[in-house]
């Protein structure tokens, strides 16, 4: 789990599923860039370190994957696995 001076648990859980939200609705996969900006437009703003942090979470629990994109100049996106 990411460092509770980060965030709380309960703004932890509301961001993870809206990170699922905008991956579940994405047919490519979106990178880093991708998720933090649709976070914002929806007025969320986090630390990218502990935006990072919880998507890190995210893989290690096997929610996400992470890897290389074609499609978007070879960046890494996240997808569901």
């Amino acid at each position: 789990m990411i460092e509770r001076s980060c965030i709380e648990a309960s703004e932890e859980t509301r961001i993870k599923e809206k990170i699922l939200m905008y991956i579940r609705k994405s047919d490519e996969g979106l990178t880093y860039d991708e998720l933090r900006d649709l976070l914002e437009r929806e007025g969320v703003y986090i630390d990218g370190v502990c935006l990072r942090k919880i998507i890190s979470d995210m893989i290690r629990e096997r929610i996400v994957i992470k890897e290389l994109s074609d499609k978007k100049r070879n960046k890494f996106v996240y997808k569901l696995t």
